[in-house]
């Protein structure tokens, strides 16, 4: 029997990943996640989900109903918005479904529908199609990883220029 993997992929945005780790560095960089949940003014299971993002994402770790930076929040924390957008663009791609999208986005555009069909070919379980979009866009736009097109429906990846040693020749 095939085992199915689920997507993880929290919901949560990137806004409030954000405020979080800067809430929780701001407090000493290690918070319980009660005192978070009433800094947020948010029920824990919807805070849940924020810090579910932010620890797949690596940028903190949950201990004993403790919330602490890792090295990556501290650095994400620390830096100007393009050295957030670097570090979440070095980190979503190790982590699903980021890592499938971008294999299948690395010849081309590809649509949102087709890139679900092909996630679901994988056994991956998508259970709101929509939600699942709007947070691919956000995610993998604000970290730059690939853009969307919303008038032709497709995804493209974002290719950075490369240094041509050549070019001098």
């Amino acid at each position: 029997m095939v085992k199915h993997k689920m997507l993880p992929l929290p919901d949560a945005n990137v806004g409030e990943v954000l405020g979080l780790v800067e809430i929780i560095y701001a407090y000493g960089e290690k918070v319980k996640i009660s005192f978070l949940a009433e800094e947020f003014r948010m029920q824990l299971d919807d805070l849940g989900d924020v810090i579910d993002m932010a620890e797949l994402l690596n940028l903190l770790t949950v201990k004993n109903g403790e919330v602490q930076l890792t090295v990556f929040g501290e650095a994400l924390n620390l830096g100007t918005i393009e050295n957030k957008k670097h570090v979440l663009r070095k980190r979503l791609p190790k982590i699903e479904p980021f890592k499938s999208v971008l294999k299948i986005l690395k010849n081309g555009e590809v649509s949102s529908k087709t890139i679900i069909q092909k996630l679901q070919s994988q056994k991956m379980i998508i259970e709101d199609e929509a939600r699942f979009h709007k947070l691919l866009l956000t995610w993998g736009g604000y970290a730059e990883i690939f853009e969307y097109d919303g008038v032709t429906g497709v995804f493209r990846p974002i290719i950075k220029p490369k240094n041509d040693d050549n070019s001098s020749k």
